[in-house]
């Protein structure tokens, strides 16, 4: 029993003399590294989201009247152009309106005709009594004429003045009818073409909900459409990007299913950031003929600049316990610790904000684990 007890502490002294050994050689040769000097990459200051498909151009195309659909010439999914008829209300009472009113007017306009000929009549009997007044207060004054046929004469004077000035409100009243007849024609006229309901744009049919058959109420929702010919792509990003947004120049890549799709300038931003929710809207115009529908869920990225700076491989970089970052450089064959404030990473290589202590300057990039500052170090070829 002594002897492998013997054995063990013979090997541990072995393994402690080249422990002491490699610790030796390591303080005399230093730690091998591998090393880059540092260059510069293209970042991206963006962030990674979702948006949804929609379209600019889109309504609910509602009756214009209180009337029974007589005619919804279209159903879900179906593709229409500017100007197509889509539905049609029953027009039997109004067009039963629109005669009535067109009658009304043809009475009121023959009515100022009556009324205009009553007062040319008034008007040339007036003239005919002012003479025969002015003659018989001439005659009066002489004495070739009694007082009753002067008095008379006023009378009939003062009595034409009076039908004229009947027949000109007569007049007034008559052509105010036939403003207010005209004006009810062009509104039975309007709703009779409101029975017809005409498509805004190209688009298609989102949703129909009102068949043939049922009657509609004024604003009474029947369609609703949307243009195919404009989309664009709506995203709500964290408020914390607001002044990036702010400054302009920004950017959505817009990707589905892993294949990137197109990269639009955005045209829209909220001017306010949504107290609840912390997010604000984006929105972009999507390229013409844009192969997704609305309402699809795509992946974007919200690309607010692109700057070429000086990066580090991301695995160089070493995080301390007061959240400040350090990387080594070699010095006359030392390790030597720099902070630096790291920015954004990217393709695993990441930003050095401040890099001026690093222009021209190797990194270490591979066993900067087991040095520290001030530490011996040996330069590997890559």
């Amino acid at each position: 029993m002594k002897y492998p007890l013997l054995y063990v502490i013979i090997l541990l002294t072995v393994f402690a003399a080249g422990c002491r050994r490699k610790e030796a050689s390591e303080q005399r040769t230093g730690v091998k590294v591998r090393t880059e000097v540092i260059g510069k990459h293209l970042f991206t200051d963006g962030t990674a989201t979702q948006g949804v498909v929609e379209s600019p151009d889109s309504a609910a195309l509602s009756a214009l009247i209180g009337e029974r659909l007589v005619e919804v010439r279209v159903k879900e999914g179906d593709r229409f152009r500017k100007g197509d008829l889509l539905f049609r209300s029953d027009r039997m009472n109004l067009e039963n309106r629109y005669t009535l009113a067109a009658e009304m007017l043809n009475m009121a306009k023959e009515r100022e005709k009556t009324r205009s000929a009553d007062l040319r009549v008034a008007d040339v009997t007036l003239e005919k009594a002012e003479k025969d007044f002015n003659r018989a207060q001439t005659l009066f004054r002489s004495n070739a004429v009694s007082q009753d046929k002067y008095e008379a004469a006023e009378v009939k004077f003062r009595t034409a003045k009076l039908v004229v000035d009947q027949a000109k409100a007569a007049l007034s009243t008559a052509k105010a009818e036939v403003k207010f007849a005209t004006a009810a024609l062009e509104i039975a006229r309007k709703h009779l073409d409101d029975s017809d309901v005409f498509a805004p744009y190209d688009g298609v049919v989102v949703a129909k909900l009102k068949n043939s058959g049922e009657f509609c109420g004024i604003g009474t929702p029947v369609l609703k459409v949307e243009s195919f010919a404009r989309k664009r792509i709506a995203v709500l990003v964290s408020g914390l990007h607001y002044p990036k947004t702010a400054a302009g120049n920004t950017r959505i890549a817009v990707s589905f299913r892993g294949k990137l799709l197109c990269e639009v300038p955005v045209t829209v931003y909220g001017k306010a950031i949504d107290p609840v929710s912390r997010t604000f809207e984006l929105k972009a115009d999507l390229p013409e003929k844009f192969a997704l529908p609305s309402g699809t869920l795509c992946d974007v990225s919200v690309i607010f600049g692109q700057r070429k700076s000086a990066g580090v491989p991301e695995e160089s970089l070493l995080f301390r316990k007061d959240g400040k970052a350090a990387v080594y450089t070699v010095a006359d064959g030392k390790a030597k610790e720099l902070s630096v404030t790291a920015g954004i990473t990217q393709n695993k290589f990441t930003e050095i904000v401040s890099p001026g202590g690093l222009k021209g300057k190797k990194i270490i990039v591979s066993g900067h684990y087991f040095v520290h500052d001030g530490a011996p170090v040996t330069e590997e070829s890559r």
